[in-house]
């Protein structure tokens, strides 16, 4: 065995056995607050894709064929379904509309990752919703350690098929306060059922890419079924997969260090814009630069836009999607929306902004280069938008860091009033049901979760 598996080997038990006996005393409330804010913040985005066509059609079957009455599929009401069901349908829904939360570290969604087989096994059982924030916060700790423990060969690979199916049964065994042991076994198990999840997918806007969590949720939640029985992964399994399968260089001390001190879920971010985070800088500055174009009557006059951007934003550039996902993963879309609509939310990655000739036109326009130089976090995903008009004056904006991170944190005021536009609609009192929940209310965190959804679902 070389050193580096031993030490991974090591390490992720360590991680394993600090998470599982961690309490929810042991968490600042900080980090409980930021849980609940990612579990409303998820559970709205979860909600708002109810009507998606594709989603629509899935959770109809999933619906019509129900025989259990376990957990609620979260489009409206509270129809229950197996957990497992539950769990799968709603992780298809948790992606679809590009505005789950995410981490700023390392690519990661790690909430979509932990959520939709948390909420179907608290429900199920009706944990207290203490129990399920605890549940959150360890969980997303474990997987993005895990994102963060390997660097990756090349940008080849998303992360939603790599890490789902560990945060799913990270988070199921927390909640199920499985003993270390047995959580190592879950978790190393689920380990060898993730999938390569290529990157080239997104840009083609290839629809199996929305259903990775979905397929993560299902691995995880087996994998702590497998693991009552006896059927357990082994401790080399991080290592195998992701050193000697995927070829990333391990990373041991990232499972481990600042474990209790530095919180993972303090370092996420909240999306504004509903498309891949990486084009996020991009359609700030461009709003940013909207009014000038406006006052000057030019929106129509655009002769070229160019993007200075960074590495991972610039094989972004399909200039024709047609799904939504390659909408959500396209750099001249994102820009094209962005001035014609002045908007980078839902409504500008739609369905119907695929056929707009003035968006399609302009697509056409968009060339990207290098920013001129690699700059440090928080500043490592920037981008510079020079507009040129047919007269020859150009325009020019730019965003280092997008908002919605740590050094730009979103008002309340604004997360409020995305989580009641995508949930409100559907669940007219969510918003009013787990306000308590987001000030970390002593009888909210008491309260059993399938209870809190009776109350804003019933």
């Amino acid at each position: 065995m070389s050193d580096d598996k031993a030490l991974v080997a090591k390490a992720a038990r360590q991680l394993v056995d600090w998470a599982a006996a961690c309490e929810l005393k042991d968490i600042p409330k900080p980090v409980l607050a930021r849980a609940a804010t990612v579990l409303v913040d998820d559970l709205a985005a979860m909600i708002g894709a109810r009507d998606e066509p594709e989603v629509a059609r899935f959770h109809k079957r999933v619906l019509e064929r129900a025989h259990h009455r376990e957990a609620t599929v979260f489009r409206g009401g509270n129809a229950r379904v197996a957990r497992i069901d539950a769990a799968v349908a709603n992780a298809v829904a948790a992606d679809w509309l590009e505005l789950d939360e995410g981490y700023r570290r390392t690519p990661c969604h790690a909430g979509l990752y932990v959520l939709p087989s948390l909420l179907a096994t608290a429900e199920t059982e009706d944990r207290s919703c203490g129990e399920l924030l605890r549940a959150i916060v360890l969980g997303y700790e474990i997987v993005t350690r895990i994102a963060r423990g390997w660097k990756q060969r090349a940008l080849n690979m998303q992360s939603h098929g790599r890490y789902s199916a560990i945060g799913a049964a990270a988070a199921t065994s927390l909640l199920q306060r499985l003993d270390a042991g047995t959580m190592f076994g879950a978790v190393t198990a689920a380990a060898t059922l993730v999938n390569p999840s290529p990157r080239t997918h997104l840009v083609a806007g290839a629809l199996v890419r929305n259903v990775w969590p979905a397929q993560g949720a299902w691995s995880g939640l087996m994998a702590v079924e497998w693991v009552g029985c006896g059927i357990a992964g082994s401790a080399d399994a991080f290592y195998d997969v992701y050193s000697d399968v995927f070829g990333g260089t391990a990373e041991p001390a990232a499972l481990t260090e600042g474990l209790g001190a530095s919180w993972a879920l303090l370092e996420g971010y909240t999306k504004l814009y509903a498309c891949c985070q990486h084009l996020h800088a991009t359609v700030e500055a461009l709003l940013d630069l909207r009014p000038a174009l406006l006052e000057a009557g030019a929106i129509d006059r655009i002769e070229s836009v160019e993007i200075a951007t960074h590495a991972l934003a610039r094989p972004l550039m399909n200039p024709r999607p047609d799904t939504t996902l390659g909408a959500k993963f396209s750099l001249p879309h994102a820009v094209a929306s962005a001035l014609v609509m002045g908007s980078g939310g839902a409504e500008a990655f739609a369905f119907d902004t695929l056929a707009r000739s003035d968006i399609g036109a302009l697509r056409e326009k968009v060339r990207v280069k290098s920013y001129e130089s690699e700059l440090p976090p928080p500043n490592d995903r920037p981008a510079r938008a020079e507009v040129r008009l047919r007269d020859g004056r150009v325009l020019s904006a730019e965003c280092l860091s997008a908002r919605g991170g740590a050094d730009r944190p979103l008002p309340p005021s604004t997360v409020d009033d995305k989580i009641a536009a995508l949930a409100a609609p559907a669940y007219p009192r969510i918003t009013a049901t787990l306000a308590p929940l987001r000030a970390l209310d002593p009888q909210a965190l008491q309260r059993g979760w399938r209870q809190t959804v009776d109350a804003f679902a019933g």
